[in-house]
C-alpha cells in the first residue's frame, strides 16, 4: 500500500466519515469507468472535477473528494477506503482472518478458532473469512496479518522436503 493511501486513509478516519459514503462512492466510482476517468484525466480542469463532485456525491465526503482530486491522487481512492478499514478494525478491536481448508469446518470448530484468535490478538470480535482449497489435500491454513498457521497436509509435505534436501 502506498504511503499517500496511508495518509489519505488515515483522513478518512479522521474526518469520521462513514463507511456507508465511502461505500457509495466507491460503487459510483467502479460503476461508472468514465467518471473514474475523468477524474483522473489531467487535461481536465479543477474546476470541472469540483464541480462533478459537488453534483455527485453526498456532503460528507465532497471536500475530501475534491482535495483528492486537486492533488490528481483519485487512483488511490481504494487503497486509502482499504486503510481506513484497517483503522476502523483496530479501534473497534476487530480482527481479519482468512481460513483456508479442505473440509468446511462445523460450528462448533468455527466457534472455537473465532474464540482462540480473540484471545490470541485480544480482539473483541473475529471477522473470519472461509475459503475452500482443495490443493491443501488436508488439513488447514490460518491468515491473520503478516501471520501464517499452516497446518495442511501439503504444508506438512513441503516442510519434509526442504529438510530432506537440506541434508
Amino acid at each position: 500500500m502506498k504511503r499517500i493511501s496511508m495518509t489519505y486513509g488515515q483522513v478518512l478516519f479522521e474526518l469520521g466519515i462513514k463507511k456507508e459514503s465511502l461505500q457509495k462512492a466507491q460503487d459510483m466510482l467502479h460503476e461508472n469507468e468514465e467518471l473514474l476517468s475523468a477524474l483522473e484525466n489531467p487535461t481536465i480542469t479543477k474546476k470541472e472535477k469540483e464541480n462533478v463532485v459537488e453534483k455527485l456525491f453526498s456532503d460528507d465526503i465532497k471536500s475530501f473528494l475534491k482535495v483528492v482530486c486537486d492533488n490528481d491522487d483519485i487512483a488511490c481512492f481504494d487503497e486509502a477506503v482499504e486503510y481506513y478499514d484497517e483503522l476502523k478494525r483496530k479501534t473497534d478491536k476487530i480482527i481479519k482472518a482468512e481460513f483456508d481448508y479442505v473440509t468446511m469446518p462445523k460450528d462448533e470448530q468455527l466457534e472455537r478458532i473465532k474464540q482462540y484468535l480473540m484471545k490470541q490478538y485480544q480482539a473483541g470480535k473475529v471477522e473470519l473469512t472461509l475459503k475452500e482449497e482443495k490443493d491443501l489435500i488436508g488439513g488447514f491454513v490460518l491468515k491473520v496479518g503478516d501471520h501464517v498457521y499452516d497446518n495442511s497436509l501439503s504444508g506438512k509435505m513441503r516442510k519434509l522436503q526442504q529438510k530432506l534436501t537440506w541434508r
